[in-house]
């Protein structure tokens, strides 16, 4: 009889990224609607005011205008890319944390804890992967998940110990692209079951 269970096992892991990609794209493409809009009704209102419409403001007792609509507009757009990264943000915990649910089902510790580096050696030996850069993106999930909250510094351990995983930081405030959430999907990908393993 042909033991079915790599199989399954392969399909369920391969299923529950899926899952994910498609909850990700959804919320993505919803989030990027969302600033077409906008930007759709700031061209609209700026072709009003450029044809003799009175610009939408408030302005303090002395005349000084407080705001204007052409400013609301690039405020909203702002927050939804805050939106995009808080998203992406949720994305790579939730790819990390698949993994290290899937990997403690595999090694049915049924509620027992395991470290990370015994995750990893069960899913070698078992032949999945894991990716080189597994521990790159537990950094990566333990940074965005417990910020300057953890005893560890989550964000220099990924820095020194992988400095080719992430791009060089372009200012103050951490951030990361849809680029680098697609390449923390690949290493989960590689560090699991697939129906090529």
């Amino acid at each position: 009889m042909v033991n079915l269970a790599p199989y399954f096992r392969s399909y369920q892991f391969e299923h529950g990224l899926r899952m994910l990609e498609t909850g990700y794209i959804a919320a993505r493409d919803s989030l990027e609607e969302e600033i077409k809009r906008i930007e759709h009704d700031s061209a609209a209102y700026d072709l009003a005011v450029a044809n003799g419409a009175d610009l939408i403001a408030e302005y303090d007792e002395d005349g000084v205008r407080l705001w204007e609509q052409s400013q609301v507009y690039e405020a909203q757009i702002t927050d939804v890319y805050s939106a995009l990264f808080e998203v992406r943000k949720a994305f790579v915990i939730a790819l990390y944390h698949f993994w290290e649910d899937s990997a403690a089902h595999w090694m049915a510790l049924n509620g027992k804890q395991a470290s990370h580096e015994d995750m990893e050696l069960y899913c070698s030996r078992e032949g999945y992967g894991p990716s080189p850069d597994l521990g790159a993106v537990r950094c990566l999930a333990n940074h965005l998940k417990h910020g300057r909250n953890s005893r560890t510094d989550w964000l220099a351990r990924l820095r020194s110990e992988y400095p080719s995983f992430l791009p060089p930081q372009q200012s103050k405030i951490f951030g990361f692209s849809e680029e680098t959430l697609f390449k923390v999907a690949a290493v989960i990908f590689a560090s699991g079951p697939t129906t090529a393993t």
